[in-house]
């Protein structure tokens, strides 16, 4: 990962704050960003003397105000992704899967008989209730709820 990579990537996002979005001004983004208009200038700068190494301190606090997209450029720049903490948790098909069929085994070895008796029932039941809420969110009505 190169400091210029990252500087060209933050550059990029501080130029369509500028000049698309029209959503800060110099001024106004090194107030609320915390990074001072010298060093925003310098990140802004395509002199190569001018230029100077972008601290991930200044160029996470710079992302973070400009908003996710930025935030989600500059991770992938140095090889990662994430996502917001108050983003509802992804679906995870092969593990509700997993789970729902060692729930469906409990039900299957105890009907392997053609029944499923008074003694069995209990634990057939709360493996009923175990599937239902595995895939619950994948479903129709778990998704209403979301």
């Amino acid at each position: 990962m190169s400091d210029e990579r990252i500087r060209d990537t933050l550059r990029r996002q501080i130029e369509r704050a500028y000049n698309v979005d029209r959503s800060f001004s110099r001024a106004t983004l090194s107030n609320e960003s915390g990074v001072s208009v010298h060093t925003l200038d310098q990140i802004m700068s395509r002199n190569p003397e001018k230029k100077r190494r972008v601290t991930m301190e200044d160029a996470f606090s710079i992302a973070q105000l400009l908003g996710d997209r930025a935030v989600s450029a500059l991770l992938s720049t140095i090889g990662y992704t994430a996502r917001r903490m108050d983003e509802p948790d992804a679906l995870q098909p092969m593990l509700i899967a997993a789970t729902a069929m060692a729930h469906l085994s409990t039900i299957a070895t105890a009907a392997a008989d053609g029944r499923i008796d008074h003694t069995e029932q209990p634990r057939c039941q709360e493996a009923a209730d175990m599937i239902i809420a595995t895939v619950l969110p994948m479903s129709s009505a778990g998704r209403q709820g979301a």
